[in-house]
Order: C-alpha cells, then structure tokens, then sequence
C-alpha cells in the first residue's frame, strides 16, 4: 500500500515538472525595453515648400512622424528663416504647427532665428530681440495652450529658466539647453541694450552649466546621455577665449558649456550623443577621438538636407549605440561632416522651388 502510494506521488511530481511550460526566454523583450527611439527635427520650416511638409494632415513629414508615433519629438529651433519678421502671428502660427506634428509629445528648444535675430537690418520689421525673447517664453513655455510635453512622463523644467526642459525614457536620460547661434547670443546686437543683452547671455551660460551639471548627477543609472540644443558649438574659432566677466563678446560663447559636455561624457564613460542644428552638415561622428563615447548628430535641415531623422539607441550595440535615418529617405545619417549645399536631398529647396531663399 505504502509502495503504491510512493509510486503514485513520484508519478504526479515527475508529470507536474515536466507537463509545466518552460520559462519565458525574456532576453528578447528585455533588449527591445532598452532600445530607445525618437525623432528630431530643426532649422525649418525656411520656405513655403518646407512649411508644406510640416503641415497637417498631407505634409510628407507631418505624415511620416504621425505614423511613427515616436514617444518625443525633439524640435531644435530656427522654426523660420532669418529674413522672416518675427511678428507674433508668424510666432503663433508656428507654434501651432510644432504643436500638431507629435501632439503632447513635442520638446522645443529655441534658436537663433526665434529670437536674437529678429533686430536684422533684412527682415521688413525689425524688433527687440529680448522683448521676442519674452514673448516666445510666454508663447512656448508659460502659457503652451497646446501643451507641448504634457504626455512626457516626468519632464521637468529648470526654475527660473522654463525652456529647459529633462526627462528619461527607458534607459536614455534627455535634457534640452536653451543655446541659441550668433555666438550664444553674443553677437549682433542691434536694437536692445547691450549690456542686458549681455547679462541675459551670462545668465543663461550659468542656467545652462548647471542644468547640465543636474542632469548628469540624476543619471548615474541611466545607460544614456542625450543633449539637444540649437547651435552648433563645433564650428568655433579655436583663437577665441572664453568669455568672461571683462570679455563677453570677443570670445567663444560656446567654449565653456562645450568643454563641459567633454568633461561630463569623460566621467559618465556610457555614450552621451550631443544633438544640435544651426549649420549645414548634416552628419554623425564622434568628434573627439579621445573621448569615444562622445556623439555629435548635426540633425538635417538649413536647407542642405530636408528631413526629420530618427534616432535608435541600442544599449546591445557598443560600436554603434547611436543610428539615425531619415524618415522620408530612410538613408543613415553620413558619417562625414560636408556642409557642401551640392549635396542636397531630394527635398532640398534647390529640387522644389525656382530660386532659394536665404
């Protein structure tokens, strides 16, 4: 009796073990959490052709972010052309648009051409380029009656400097640094107060350092560092200084937040990709040899190569953790930095309209 009943348990343990359906193979799904996508797009719309492509519902750009869904949409400022007057319809008008291309979902960092460069001799009304600057932080980021980011979990904004904006996705930690071209700010100034111009200037370096300073120190578990900004603070003249109290024009305006981002990315060692507009070279490289997981995506746009890119990270991927293709052409970002305008994509302005616009 004893026996049988022993013969009968081993059976029912023996056919519990091995009738039981084999753990889950997680590796998989577990790598494609990791896997972050995005998208970024800048310098445009420039022309009426390029508006078109960021209008809903036909835009082919508008089209293409819509059917991706991307979880943000990075936009890295210049939203006009120079020579456009910087009138609070065209603001508007604007901000609907960025508004519409990913709704909820869209992080928006100014440029040059949104603010600084609105005092221009060329454009039909010249403005204060610090008054602009107050309406277009009302207009994008104190009232945002669209409510650019609400869908992003956890943003947060810098006090005392709302266009700052860091969140994370996954295991990519993201922060936006208000950097505008003509030197930061430095140069050109032609209607406002030079000297507020100038302590605007040294405020937002010190807002932007430590900003950066603040999202390095939250993300010592994340697996990435992304930055986005407007200009591009690799094309610099190395014989200018750093700017400082006693300099503050005749200086490289960049130089002290770029040497910054090299410090951080040395002593994070994972990959940090630098994202940035403001000139013609659309490429991916990694412009410091000595600091290799350092990446710098000059994104398309500026009429050399019209287009939003994707970017992947795959934390999987140690040589390449950074892919970015573009929406419409599905082509890899180039290697190469050429801001040769011969080399155009086929929405390039050159292909769509009879005479470029500057």
């Amino acid at each position: 009796m004893i026996r049988d009943m022993t013969a009968k348990v081993c059976f029912f343990l023996f056919t519990l073990i091995f009738a039981a359906p084999a753990p889950a193979d997680n590796t998989a799904s577990t790598a494609a959490e990791r896997t972050v996508r995005f998208v970024v797009l800048g310098d445009m719309p420039y022309s009426d052709a390029e508006y078109a492509l960021l209008e809903q519902p036909d835009g082919a750009i508008a089209k293409a972010i819509h059917a991706l869904n991307p979880p943000v949409l990075i936009h890295l400022g210049d939203f006009k052309r120079g020579r456009l007057a910087c009138s609070d319809d065209l603001f508007q008008d604007h901000y609907r648009q960025i508004a519409r291309l990913n709704p909820h979902k869209t992080v928006y960092t100014p440029g040059d051409n949104d603010w600084t460069d609105c005092d221009r001799f060329n454009t039909s009304t010249r403005y204060d380029e610090l008054e602009r600057l107050d309406y277009l932080r009302q207009l994008f980021f104190q009232q945002d009656r669209q409510q650019l980011t609400r869908d992003i979990p956890g943003l947060i904004r810098q006090q005392g400097f709302i266009e700052n904006a860091r969140w994370d996705i996954g295991p990519v930690a993201f922060a936006t640094l208000h950097i505008p071209g003509t030197n930061n700010g430095r140069w050109e100034i032609l209607r406002s107060n030079i000297d507020d111009v100038l302590n605007e200037a040294d405020r937002r370096d010190q807002a932007n350092a430590e900003w950066l300073q603040q999202r390095f120190a939250t993300a010592e578990s994340a697996q990435a560092v992304i930055i986005a900004f407007q200009a591009d603070m690799f094309d610099f003249d190395y014989e200018k200084p750093v700017c400082t109290a006693s300099n503050r024009i005749d200086c490289d305006g960049f130089r002290l937040l770029r040497d910054l981002i090299k410090n951080k990315a040395e002593q994070f060692k994972k990959p940090v990709l630098v994202i940035h507009g403001d000139t013609t070279a659309y490429c991916l490289h990694q412009p410091y040899p000595n600091i290799p997981n350092l990446w710098r995506l000059n994104a398309p746009g500026d009429y050399k190569y019209i287009d939003a890119s994707q970017i992947v990270f795959d934390p999987e991927n140690k040589d390449m953790p950074f892919t970015v293709t573009g929406l419409l052409d599905r082509k890899p970002a180039p290697a190469v930095c050429d801001g040769n305008l011969l080399s155009l994509s086929r929405y390039s302005p050159f292909h769509i309209l009879k005479t470029p616009l500057s």
